[in-house]
């Protein structure tokens, strides 16, 4: 049986690399429907998200690239409707959409999940989708809604693990194998955030423990030019790669990376494949934390289509569900050399079985998560 269960996960690793995080996926928000490329003979809901700005090329170009494979595999109806920086326009935004042409309404990221249980409340025939946050699914509440969270911490360990490798290489031409320094840019200092902060310490120093992380804060999800302005910062002291986590305010991260010429991981979308018109900067994005949005929106619906009972549940989707992953492509491929590359599936693999237990920020003390950045610091 103990055979039989590490075959298992050694498939569900398999198809995670190659279908989870293998893929190319486009850099355009999602359009409004088309006739259909693949037919199941299940009756195919329309689908609208609601999301700040659908070409952040992070966290909610990742949910509208969703509703663009719906539209090409299924032929749904679907629209992405943006409200901009101003979350008061959720609530009115849902309230909208709801009870007319749309049959499954999403929306993102925990500044949803208020809005989106009051109106969904109002309108009880109607189906809701909410990602990166879990709402109360206990003894039938919020009927309507699915809602899903997602271990980001997994794949900020990998993303740790590959930063520590890359920092102390001999073979990367763009590192100090000396300085045993990385970063993390974030968005806002919040327990979802320090989650990905405290996976990617543990990862690093899991690799080696006298690797250290600076870690700073943008106060803002779409503040590009202060992003740069941290990460330059951190390259300026030494870091051979900076990790970004704070939406569209990460871009800038990237654009430091390019001009101190260092190294950097992306997060949400497969950032590398969105600057291919720019291959001094791609070259340099290693690979991307995929926090993939867009193939959690494909599943559930899919999932809907074929008769299951998903509104009205929520889940918490990590590595074993290929949902959180680092991204496998070209630029991957070939700027990480093969060592670093085998070193990570073998850590895909532990944390697969559980032989590595990944830190995270939910339940910990605040003190706690605050002393385990400290300590990490140089």
């Amino acid at each position: 049986m103990k055979k039989l269960s590490a075959i298992v996960l050694a498939l569900t690793l398999m198809v995670s690399l190659l279908i989870g995080c293998g893929g190319s996926p486009s850099s355009e928000p999602a359009t409004s429907g088309a006739s259909g490329a693949e037919q199941t003979g299940a009756e195919v809901p329309s689908v609208v998200l609601i999301t700040g700005n659908a070409s952040d090329k992070s966290f909610s170009e990742s949910a509208a690239n969703g509703l663009k494979q719906l539209t090409e595999q299924y032929g749904a109806k679907t629209k992405v409707i943006e409200y901009g920086n101003d979350d008061t326009k959720i609530l009115p935004t849902l309230e909208d959409v709801s009870g007319g042409e749309w049959d499954i309404i999403v929306a993102i990221g925990f500044q949803s999940a208020e809005p989106m249980v009051e109106v969904a409340a109002k309108f009880p025939d109607q189906k809701y989708i909410l990602l990166d946050t879990q709402v109360d699914h206990e003894n039938g509440a919020n009927p309507n809604i699915y809602s899903a969270d997602y271990k980001g911490n997994e794949g900020a360990f990998l993303a740790g693990a590959l930063a520590a490798m890359v920092s102390t290489s001999e073979e990367m031409p763009n590192a100090d194998p000396a300085s045993k320094l990385v970063g993390f840019v974030g968005g806002m200092d919040i327990t979802l955030i320090n989650d990905f902060v405290l996976g990617f310490i543990q990862g690093a120093q899991y690799i080696d423990p006298e690797m250290k992380v600076i870690t700073s804060y943008t106060a803002s999800w779409t503040d590009a030019a202060k992003g740069k302005e941290i990460a330059k910062t951190m390259f300026d002291a030494g870091c051979d790669v900076v990790y970004n986590g704070a939406g569209g305010a990460g871009l800038g991260a990237l654009d430091a990376g390019k001009e101190a010429q260092k190294y950097s991981i992306g997060t949400d979308s497969d950032q590398s494949l969105l600057y291919e018109d720019d291959p001094e900067k791609a070259n340099l994005i290693l690979t991307s934390q995929l926090k993939s949005l867009d193939k959690n929106i494909v599943q559930v619906v899919e999932r809907y289509m074929n008769g299951e009972e998903v509104f009205g549940t929520g889940e918490t989707l990590g590595v074993a569900e290929g949902i959180i992953c680092l991204s496998n492509n070209e630029y991957y491929q070939k700027n990480v050399p093969q060592d670093i590359r085998d070193r990570i599936t073998e850590l895909e693999e532990k944390i697969l079985s559980g032989e590595i237990v990944v830190d995270t920020a939910y339940g910990m003390d605040e003190a706690q998560v605050k002393e385990i950045i400290n300590n990490a610091r140089p």
